[in-house]
């Protein structure tokens, strides 16, 4: 793979919360949603420009909850309850920015870029060209996330082993079409061992 510059690249750590583990098994977890923390702190050491998180925030009657409009996901990392708290072990203090999102009751956020547009004209005055995502779920919020970076002009990556993925029938949302979507429109799929950088 080609190398990333840190110093033009940002590390965002997306939904590392426990209402997507077995931490809170009556939410929304994640097969591999704790085992993640010790890569994405490997990748917290790393001196990019800047490292963001975004996070679901959602009122107890938000659209996406059962019951609700779209009745597809059970409650989950609702705001101000354990299940919105970062995964114990995170190195969340390395955060510059949280990127709440999903706090809209009438309105699904998967990609934080969906609640804050503003966020990649941001990003580019910054200097940066590269997005580095980990986080969960791999196919659902780190992949719209991706997507729409790299519709704003992002070299765009996903760190497959600090990342955790889940299928949602209900939804239409497969691990195996994100994926191929996200190859079709360039998006890399890296491990962490064939990530290569330089200052």
């Amino acid at each position: 793979m080609q190398p990333i510059a840190l110093r033009t690249s940002i590390l965002l750590v997306v939904d590392a919360q426990c209402g997507f583990t077995t931490l809170c098994p009556t939410e929304l977890p994640v097969p591999g949603g704790v085992e993640i923390v010790p890569a994405v702190n490997r990748l917290l050491d790393m001196r990019w420009h800047r490292m963001d998180a975004s996070a679901d925030w959602h009122p107890p009657d938000h659209c996406s909850f059962l019951g609700q409009r779209d009745n597809i996901y059970p409650p989950h990392c609702v705001a101000g309850t354990p299940g919105a708290e970062f995964i114990p072990g995170l190195r969340s203090e390395r955060f510059h920015t949280i990127w709440r999102k999903g706090f809209d009751r009438d309105f699904e956020a998967y990609a934080l870029t969906a609640q804050h547009p503003g966020y990649p004209p941001f990003l580019k005055a910054e200097g940066i060209d590269t997005v580095v995502l980990c986080g969960l779920a791999r196919n659902i919020c780190v992949f719209y996330a991706a997507r729409d970076l790299g519709k704003a002009g992002f070299r765009v990556l996903i760190v497959e082993d600090a990342s955790a993925g889940i299928d949602v029938p209900a939804a239409n949302l497969y691990q195996k079409d994100a994926k191929a979507e996200g190859q079709r429109m360039g998006i890399e799929y890296v491990m962490m061992a064939e990530l290569k950088t330089h200052p």
